[in-house]
């Protein structure tokens, strides 16, 4: 369904104070548990997360080269088996059994060479290695469980040409894997790149951790298809995505034709992943909000069984145009999730966007999800009347839609509104809500827009700086409703088109000045006048305000994923 969003900004409002007041709440309303009247006050103002993660990344991943020219002195190789010394090699033709490269400073040039391997790998490097593409290539091994690409260093994949790369494990594996302005085309039974520190493997106590080890993937201008039984991209530290990328992973079979919990939770085959470093013969895993993924531009397409990109640490966007489709999580991050900029679409989910932190500062992002839309939490349950200070979103530019069917945005912690456009089409059941925050709602700026069931709405809090309308009817408004706040004499302030059957309706923007009088249609239908006379103003029912938050007695806020992941 095509959904409009319009704004309408006025020029001027009204100099004149209306004495009006809004229409009764109608006979029979009754919604136990609600918060029209708002959210009670929110004690802390959470701040948005410095991060040097990006920068980081960068220093340590360094500059790459397009290696398009072969040198004069390239050794021509005609026959699989071992590389001794250092140099440039010219392979082309069809070639059987495995190169092995046991000498540094290597650079293997590929010109429409076929590379077949019935037994073992293809290609092995001891060394950092670099392969140049010229033409089209092809590097595949039929042996069980095996890589068909493995470099024990730094591998470096540049070149105008391509590369098809298919195995029955890893179709990529290497200390780290920088891929520049080259054409791969991968089919892998496990993941597609997978970039790991394999001296960990031999350590008998944990080790810091450091980019510097390696462990990571970039991406810069290149054009990457991965169809993979595993994960799509697979890194021990970071991934890095930059320049005029194309990606175009699918994990696993891809997110199933119904996103369900159950479905979630047995999902396997991340899209882009960097988490968990193994150190030690039983396989330890290192704990750290330093594991990032970054995406600065290019074009990114996912169809994952499990999350779509997902990083046990934090993950930075900043540009580039993502279209999701997730059997789990559309974008998760354990620590930190910064959106700065580019496009978002997430069009199946069980969640869309997670993190302990999420922090939107720019962007278009829009969330279909089975579940919540944007969750921040940790992975801890709240106890009633409980926020979690590590918990927060923090809205301060860009412009999101969401449509869930569980909570539209919801908070362990608070929910912050700063600047930006938010516009949620929340779930149809009222165990659910559009907005839902343990530590409150501050609306500071912005352009809100939140419909939802009754039962379980939540109200911002009544020391936010920009004034909200909380409207609420027995009878539901119906799907496909155009909803209108316009001033008193009828001029339009902005415009939603509603998806889905709403009876609350949440709304604040710089226009609701106080004093002011203003009108909401649904379509050609007055719904409600009203005089803002307070940060608040409620129109219709004002529910069980013994309990402000929006939680029923007794209840706990939600944990991260269902589940605590």
């Amino acid at each position: 369904m095509k959904r409009i969003v319009i704004f309408v900004l006025t020029l001027a409002l009204s100099m004149c104070i209306l004495a009006g007041c809004g229409p009764e709440t109608p006979k029979g309303f009754e919604n136990p548990g609600d918060s029209l009247w708002g959210g009670g006050i929110v004690h802390e103002t959470p701040n948005t997360t410095p991060s040097e993660s990006m920068d980081n990344a960068n220093n340590a991943a360094g500059e790459t080269e397009k290696g398009e020219n072969v040198p004069e002195a390239v050794i021509p190789l005609t026959t699989t088996g071992k590389i001794t010394e250092s140099g440039d090699y010219l392979v082309t033709g069809s070639l059987e059994g495995k190169i092995s490269v046991k000498a540094e400073h290597v650079c293997l040039f590929l010109n429409g060479a076929t590379l077949f391997s019935a037994d073992d790998k293809v290609i092995t490097s001891d060394y950092d290695l670099t392969l140049t593409l010229i033409g089209e290539n092809m590097a595949e091994t039929a042996a069980s469980a095996t890589n068909a690409i493995t470099c024990d260093g730094a591998l470096t994949i540049n070149g105008g040409g391509s590369l098809t790369v298919k195995s029955t494990k890893n179709a990529i594996k290497g200390n780290t894997i920088s891929v520049t302005e080259a054409k791969l085309d991968i089919q892998s039974d496990g993941d597609g790149l997978h970039a790991e520190i394999d001296a960990y493997d031999e350590l008998t106590a944990a080790p810091a951790f450091s980019y510097e080890d390696g462990g990571w993937v970039k991406l810069d201008g290149a054009d990457v298809t991965i169809v993979s039984g595993d994960d799509g991209i697979q890194a021990d530290t970071f991934v890095l995505i930059e320049g005029e990328s194309k990606l175009d992973i699918t994990t696993n079979g891809g997110a199933p034709q119904t996103v369900t919990e159950s479905s979630s939770d047995n999902g396997n085959g991340k899209g882009i992943k960097a988490d968990a470093i193994d150190w030690g013969a039983d396989g330890n895993e290192i704990v750290s909000d330093e594991y990032f993924i970054g995406i600065e531009s290019g074009e990114i397409k996912i169809n994952a069984n499990d999350d779509a990109v997902h990083s046990d640490g934090k993950i930075e966007i900043s540009g580039g145009a993502l279209d999701i489709a997730s059997g789990d999580d559309g974008v998760h991050a354990e620590a930190l999730l910064t959106v700065a900029g580019g496009e978002i679409t997430v069009t199946k989910c069980y969640e869309g966007l997670e993190a302990a932190k999420v922090e939107i500062a720019d962007g278009a992002i829009r969330v279909n999800s089975v579940d919540d839309g944007i969750n921040a939490a940790d992975g801890t349950a709240n106890f009633p009347g409980q926020a979690n200070p590590n918990c927060h979103i923090i809205l301060s530019g860009g412009n999101v839609e969401v449509s869930a069917l569980g909570d539209g945005v919801d908070s362990n912690g608070s929910i912050h509104m700063t600047g930006g456009t938010l516009v949620v089409f929340g779930p149809t059941s009222g165990d659910n809500a559009a907005l839902d925050a343990d530590g409150g709602i501050l609306v500071d700026g912005g352009y809100l827009f939140a419909v939802g069931p009754l039962g379980m709405v939540e109200t911002p809090a009544n020391n936010s700086k920009q004034n909200v309308l909380s409207y609420a009817q027995n009878q539901a408004i119906s799907a496909n409703t155009v909803l209108s706040l316009t001033d008193e004499a009828g001029t339009a302030i902005f415009s939603v088109t509603i998806e889905k059957n709403c009876q609350s309706v949440i709304v604040s923007c710089p226009e609701l000045v106080t004093g002011e009088s203003f009108k909401l249609y649904g379509g050609d239908t007055q719904l409600c006048a009203f005089t803002v006379s307070s940060v608040i103003t409620s129109v219709g029912s004002q529910g069980n305000m013994g309990n402000p938050g929006g939680t029923p007695p007794g209840g706990f806020g939600g944990g991260m994923g269902h589940g605590g992941r």
